[in-house]
């Protein structure tokens, strides 16, 4: 694979991502990773997004590493979206995940509203970077797949500001707006375990529960491993469940039904 990087796509908030593409070919389609660090820290550059891009690339799609804003405050919004984002906190802890509030307060919805940038972005020039189609899918670990899954079902104040990507991975993650879910949604895959200390599996649980009485393309794999950064290990380890193909090859066909042009 090859890598362009530090291309902007954001200049008001100096925001940036690399791009990885195929060698020879060009990109079916392109996945945006979201990194995690409860949206406190991380970065585009962690050690896992190299691993994840060769296994994208050598299936023909592109990968954009994104940058969004950390650690984001209140002082980021107006006094209305403000409002918005207290109210749905308070829903959120009300319906009983065992979150931490920081996963789903104002730095939460600033990192959705970056990754939504970054697509509009590929969209608009993905064409001259070497990719073919438009459609978008958003891989996302820990913080970054919430932020993935609430573009796929965005916060009703936030709707008509961010673009919902085609087809979403979460891996470690939560749906922290269950209420948002609805059969119109993009197609989400998430990868949890037991024993994960930053988001129980019983939070994901609810919302793939919630996701299957109102017909949402949810689909939440248990994986046997336990923890939370393991996740990533076990799908780049090659790990899978037992006659059923790796978590990655499951990742692989996600974004091939949802990606790949008709």
């Amino acid at each position: 694979m090859k890598c362009v990087p530090d291309i902007p796509f954001d200049t008001e908030n100096a925001l940036s991502l690399d791009l990885y593409l195929p060698n020879t070919l060009t990109a079916r389609g392109c996945v945006v990773y979201a990194h995690g660090g409860g949206f406190r820290k991380g970065s585009r550059h962690d050690e896992v997004a190299p691993h994840f891009a060769a296994a994208l690339t050598a299936a023909g799609f592109a990968m954009a590493s994104v940058s969004y804003r950390l650690a984001t405050g209140p002082e980021a919004f107006s006094e209305l979206d403000q409002s918005y984002i207290a109210a749905y906190g308070r829903r959120t802890g009300a319906v009983g995940f065992s979150l931490s509030p920081k996963l789903y307060g104002t730095a939460f919805i600033a990192a959705t509203e970056d990754i939504s940038r970054a697509i509009e972005f590929l969209w608009v020039e993905g064409g001259n970077l070497g990719i073919a189609s438009r459609k978008t899918g958003v891989l996302g670990v820990s913080a970054g797949g919430i932020a993935g899954v609430s573009l796929a079902y965005p916060p009703s104040h936030w709707r008509e500001r961010l673009v919902m990507p085609d087809a979403v991975v979460a891996i470690s993650s939560a749906i922290v707006q269950p209420w948002r879910l609805s059969d119109r949604g993009a197609p989400c895959l998430m990868l949890h375990g037991p024993g994960d200390r930053v988001i129980d599996i019983r939070d994901p649980e609810f919302g793939a529960a919630r996701a299957t009485q109102v017909g949402a393309p949810v689909h939440l794999v248990n994986t046997g491993v336990r923890g939370h950064a393991t996740q990533v290990d076990a799908v780049l380890d090659g790990a899978g469940l037992d006659g059923q193909g790796s978590f990655m090859d499951m990742i692989l066909t996600h974004f091939s039904k949802m990606l790949d042009e008709v």
